[in-house]
């Protein structure tokens, strides 16, 4: 018998404070981190960084929904 996804009930809170966690730091990296130490007439910096800053948000939160949820990590579409 094939195993399933992990089920999140117990996981559940854990799952929800890690999300939290990445996007909230994400919101104080483009709120905070990024115009504290960027020139504020470089659009280019500031446009590289802020994608930077989400791809690495959205590659944390793939892993932990791999890490906790046991969602596979293709990125592939089917």
């Amino acid at each position: 018998m094939p195993r399933s996804a992990r089920s999140t009930n117990f996981l559940r809170p854990i799952y929800r404070l890690g999300w939290f966690m990445i996007w909230s730091l994400w919101l104080a990296t483009l709120g905070i981190l990024i115009p504290s130490f960027m020139p504020h007439d470089d659009v280019v910096g500031w446009g590289f960084l802020s994608i930077a800053a989400t791809a690495a948000a959205y590659l944390l939160n793939r892993l932990w929904d791999w890490w906790v949820v046991g969602r596979p990590l293709t990125f592939r579409h089917r």
